[in-house]
């Protein structure tokens, strides 16, 4: 009778069999499917780097590297001779001893690159033992050292192709880098299935063909021409003397084939046409070869094929999901129902706004000052007179008239008393208590006039607010609308290769709406430290050069962090800066700002505060700091100087806190935008001489910034400066002076400009002089 511990312990070691069994998953036993087939390969009969190749960048785990071990083995010893399988076979083992020992108990970064380094070196070592072992020549040196080159090349090649089998979810690597990878995989599949045949034809060339259609069809044409010529040399290696019909075949019936992405059969149908015409070119030269008959196969195939197949294996192929999210998906249904909410709020603010400013007109035009005046007094005074029928009923134009005028023609004496005109006398038995009354009305009116003139004043400003905030909720709601500028590939890709590196990105955002002026958002969670310039790498290598870090991070509502990333901008700036405070006074009541925005603006502002000392230069300060914030914040300009023009007519619309002179330079077109509040003149120096920008016409029928625009070219320079510039300059506040001495002045160094001016105006005032801000920008 058998031990019960015994059984047990049968059945456990039975149990853990099973599971690492069921840790295979599909995509590895198509892998080991493959390494045998590559075990047939081979360049020149001698050297077979590809299953081993293969087996680095495949990162088998656990019981699938035994597995593929003895997929190897069992290959080699079918379709090579006894040493060459013994050989590979200790290359594996050695590769897999050493790498436990440098990367688990080294604790040593096992990357693709040193997976393929520790292979290379082993199989160069295990082929000089195969040497020694027959007899070791110069021959096998030379043979390890190919081996090895190749080992190590096809191993760094393939690991995007074979990380993109293992990330289902994600992309691993760029799209072009795992397109070629997968190429390059093809064209050893096509070399491994050498000789393979059915009714006469060649099985890896049929396939070749069937893979550039789908190339083609998911990916376009050129991408199809392009895998065509590849595999297409791959082929003409074992097909001379077609060697190069075979590529240029291949490559237009590609490009054909990748016309359009609508219909299989058109797809097919455009491949059998090019193949035929090769064929028939072939034919008149009475030497058609079998590669046509293999192409003209590969096209029929296509054409039977389901048509979920076809989409299976070009995601596989191509590394790319072909179905596009759908618009009507339960994601764009929360985001449209969100975007309509916010669209009814926004219209409905806007209903507010418009009325609000409809009732302040209205009650503005209601009475005339006149009217009241003249209605109180004769309340007061005419109601109690015995006179009040005569005047008032039978004589009320002529009254009126008479009152009307006495209102509108009131002085006052020495005393300050109502002086009462001769010829009212002689018209009003009680002028005097009429005058006295009359002084009462007046006073009030003038209180009251100005209370009411206060309360509209606030109430058109909340009007504008509300008309703000409308706006600006429009403006969420149709960006959330707008999801057809996005671009889903890219953000997979930026994910995939994110995923990859271990970094926390939560969401990424390609925003391709303006073909000038494209971005890239990338969302990570805060909480982690993580080195921008990772994020650069990833970003490069999948838009390459052409994009670059704009601004600095932001928060969003949830507490991430978002960086952007634009298009390179065609030009760039370098800005100068000279100032000095007023004369006795060691705080400036001016303050400056330069930046470049994340929308690709290069932004310069001036504020000189009301006032003077401490307390102007904390309005100044206020100012430029709030719009930094607002558009470092994500908020557009015209929005961020709408809203800080609610902080400037805090007081009022004639008290403002502080000027602003604003200069936008659009780094991708070289235009220009001024936006003034109270500002001194700017100018702006080129080809053509210097030009003045001062208050030019308004944005819109609100207490908005002035406004005025221009372009510029390289070299061209614009001047920025505060009032105390201006003031020294000229007394009477002429420009005149001003733009002339930037005429004569001869410099290109935007900071040499700056100091000039800065000197200029300081010697000429004489040593009492207001707060001095000079602040130039060069376009380069």
């Amino acid at each position: 009778m058998e031990n019960i511990t015994v059984l047990k312990d049968g059945k456990k070691i039975f149990k853990q069999l099973l599971g690492y069994v069921s840790e295979i998953s599909f995509n590895q036993v198509v892998s080991f499917i493959i390494c045998f087939i590559f075990s047939r390969a081979n360049f020149f009969g001698v050297i077979k780097p590809f299953a081993t190749a293969l087996y680095v960048s495949a990162r088998f785990t656990r019981m699938s590297k035994v597995a593929a071990i003895i997929t190897i083995t069992l290959g080699n010893a079918l379709f090579s001779n006894y040493f060459e399988t013994a050989r590979q076979t200790l290359a594996l083992l050695l590769f897999e001893a050493f790498s436990h020992l440098i990367f688990r108990l080294g604790n040593k970064n096992e990357t693709d690159y040193s997976r393929a380094v520790l292979m290379s070196v082993v199989v160069f070592f295990t082929g000089i033992i195969r040497g020694m072992a027959q007899g070791i020549h110069l021959y096998d040196f030379v043979v390890s050292v190919l081996c090895a080159a190749l080992v190590f090349s096809l191993a760094a090649i393939l690991a995007p192709a074979m990380e993109s089998f293992r990330n289902t979810q994600n992309k691993a690597s760029a799209p072009e880098k795992v397109f070629f990878s997968k190429s390059v995989l093809l064209s050893c599949l096509i070399i491994s299935l050498k000789g393979i045949k059915i009714l006469n034809l060649e099985t890896g060339f049929i396939l070749a063909g069937i893979a550039v259609i789908l190339i083609a069809r998911h990916k376009g044409s050129a991408r199809g021409a392009l895998a065509g010529a590849l595999i297409g040399i791959v082929i003409a290696f074992y097909d001379i003397p077609s060697s190069l019909q075979i590529p240029g075949m291949l490559a237009l019936a590609g490009a054909a084939s990748g016309i359009s992405d609508k219909s299989k059969t058109l797809n097919a149908t455009m491949w059998l046409i090019v193949t035929i015409f090769f064929s028939g070119l072939s034919s008149l030269s009475n030497n058609l070869t079998v590669i046509y008959y293999e192409s003209l196969a590969a096209g029929v195939l296509f054409l039977v094929m389901p048509s979920p197949i076809i989409n299976y294996l070009g995601n596989k192929l191509t590394g790319i999901k072909y179905n596009p999210r759908p618009q009507g998906s339960n994601e764009y249904g929360q985001i449209h129902e969100a975007a309509d909410k916010l669209l009814l709020l926004s219209r409905a603010l806007s209903r507010v706004s418009r009325n609000i400013e409809e009732t302040v007109l209205e009650e503005e035009e209601a009475k005339s000052g006149t009217e009241w005046i003249a209605e109180m007094t004769a309340e007061r005074v005419c109601s109690q007179c015995s006179f009040s029928v005569r005047c008032w009923k039978m004589n009320f134009v002529k009254t009126y008239k008479l009152v009307e005028n006495a209102i509108s023609g009131l002085k006052t004496d020495e005393y300050g008393q109502f002086e009462v005109p001769a010829w009212f006398k002689k018209s009003c038995p009680k002028y005097n208590k009429f005058f006295e009354n009359l002084g009462t009305a007046y006073s009030l009116y003038k209180t009251e006039s100005i209370w009411k003139e206060k309360i509209s004043e606030s109430r058109m400003l909340l009007a504008r607010q509300v008309a703000l905030i409308s706006g600006n909720i429009l403006a969420a709601a149709r960006s959330m609308l707008d999801m057809s500028v996005r671009d889903r590939e890219i953000e997979d890709a930026v994910l995939g290769m994110a995923a990859s590196s271990k970094i926390p990105v939560t969401t990424v955002r390609y925003n391709k709406k303006q073909d000038t002026r494209p971005y890239l958002d990338v969302v990570l969670e805060s909480r982690h430290k993580v080195n921008p310039s990772e994020i650069d790498e990833i970003v490069e290598s999948i838009l390459s050069s052409r994009f670059v870090r704009a601004g600095e991070n932001r928060r969003d509502m949830m507490g991430y962090s978002v960086i952007r990333y634009m298009k390179q901008p065609r030009y760039k700036t370098v800005t100068g800066i000279a100032r000095v405070s007023r004369t006795g006074k060691e705080i400036s009541g001016d303050t400056y700002t330069f930046f470049i925005s994340r929308e690709g603006y290069h932004i310069s502002a001036i504020s000189d505060g009301a006032g003077s000392g401490s307390l102007a230069e904390k309005y100044s300060r206020t100012a430029i700091q709030m719009l930094e914030n607002l558009v470092s914040d994500g908020i557009e300009l015209g929005q961020a100087i709408r809203l800080l023009n609610l902080y400037l007519d805090l007081r009022g619309e004639n008290e403002r806190l502080a000027t602003m002179d604003i200069c936008a330079i659009d780094l991708y077109t070289g235009d220009v935008s001024f936006y003034k509040y109270d500002a001194a003149p700017s100018f702006v120096t080129g080809q053509e001489g210097v030009s003045v920008f001062s208050h030019g016409k308004r944005m819109d029928e609100e207490n908005t910034p002035h406004y005025s625009c221009t372009s510029m070219k390289k070299g061209d320079m614009v001047i920025m400066v505060s009032d105390g510039i201006i003031e020294a300059f000229s007394e009477d506040g002429e420009i005149t002076p001003l733009q002339r001495f930037i005429q004569n002045t001869d410099t290109v160094n935007a900071q040499h400009l700056a100091d000039l001016i800065l000197q200029e105006a300081v010697a000429r005032s004489e040593g009492n002089h207001d707060d001095m801000t000079v602040l130039t920008t060069r376009l380069w």
